[in-house]
């Protein structure tokens, strides 16, 4: 079984632990997966992957319990931008794998498509504080991390690119001054002072 959570609205909370949530009536969208178009729920890998309902009143968290092969993980934003844009549609379609070729990471904002009725039995409500604990504070978090990582291993100066660049966008934005040599930029930040030494990269 493989662990995902689901919003509910507040006052429905109690009806889908005890009598579960049905696709036919809980499904958010139809997603071609192989060579069928199955009706999926959205759930998230990592309740705090959406933080506007995290922090809601009005909904709450639940728990689902489900066999691996109802469940597959597509990416999100790519599906929000191919709403309007064709080209990346297809390939959220291409992004949709079963849950368990997914490695933590892979995607900015990645969904679960639940394409089953999910019994009361597999449903419990989410205890923020004693609930099992998550591996990563959110998915996009992860998502950055490693893309960083990746290519700080293929250029061994990238720390000293993305704050050239970052400094750099800065200095148009008047909030620091910059002085540089052949090979080191000082930017000093206007209001404290404080200097940050930054190896040129290569142009």
């Amino acid at each position: 079984m493989v662990e995902v959570y689901y919003y509910v609205p507040v006052e429905q909370v109690e009806n889908a632990v005890e009598c579960g949530l049905k696709l036919s009536k809980w499904y958010e969208k139809e997603v071609r997966i192989g060579l069928d178009k199955k009706k999926c729920m959205s759930a998230l890998l990592n309740p705090k992957d959406d933080m506007v309902k995290y922090k809601s009143d009005a909904l709450r968290c639940v728990k689902l319990e489900i066999y691996p092969r109802y469940c597959y993980v597509a990416d999100r934003y790519l599906y929000e931008v191919g709403l309007t844009h064709s080209e990346v549609m297809q390939l959220y379609l291409e992004s949709v794998m079963p849950i368990e070729n997914y490695t933590f990471g892979l995607y900015r904002l990645p969904e679960c498509l639940v394409t089953t009725t999910v019994i009361g039995e597999q449903i419990s409500i989410l205890d923020k504080r004693l609930d099992s604990p998550i591996l990563f504070d959110n998915s996009e978090d992860l998502y950055i991390n490693n893309i960083i990582e990746d290519y700080k291993g293929i250029y061994p100066n990238f720390n000293d690119m993305m704050l050239y660049y970052f400094y750099s966008y800065l200095v148009e934005k008047e909030k620091l001054k910059r002085y540089e040599d052949e090979d080191v930029v000082v930017f000093v930040d206007k209001e404290i002072e404080r200097p940050f030494a930054i190896k040129k990269p290569p142009i």
